[in-house]
């Protein structure tokens, strides 16, 4: 029991120390000023004032940023989505599958934002949110 107590409470800790690693990005002449909740609209299909571009299901920093933006968990996500789509309201992110693969198409489109570790941060991105 004292060992459960331990987990819980090591998982309640890390949480917010996965959320402060990733950042929200942007072209550096892209999308800039964004809030927290101008993010979550976005990537919730309520506004289109940006492209959003998701880590693969599964993904650390996914799961860090969906803690910090959205609030949502896999299961939740996926049930929203199913939902968009089947209404005919909207279609889930791009997936990419690495931070090279999220710079690399952030740093080509404009009006696309996306998320990674800070510590994967180059000049090829301009960093728009922090935790």
């Amino acid at each position: 029991m004292k060992t459960l107590r331990m987990m819980a409470l090591a998982a309640l800790v890390a949480s917010p120390l996965a959320a402060a690693d990733v950042v929200i990005i942007a072209h550096p002449d892209g999308v800039d000023g964004l809030s927290e909740g101008d993010v979550r609209d976005i990537y919730l299909n309520r506004s289109g004032d940006a492209t959003p571009i998701e880590m693969e299901e599964g993904m650390s920093e996914r799961r860090a940023f969906h803690d910090w933006i959205t609030g949502r968990s896999e299961s939740q996500l996926s049930s929203f989505w199913s939902q968009q789509t089947f209404t005919g309201e909207g279609e889930p992110p791009e997936e990419v599958s690495s931070a090279s693969a999220m710079k690399s198409i952030i740093s080509s489109e404009q009006d696309a934002i996306g998320y990674i570790h800070a510590d994967d941060v180059d000049d090829s991105v301009n960093v728009i949110l922090e935790p």
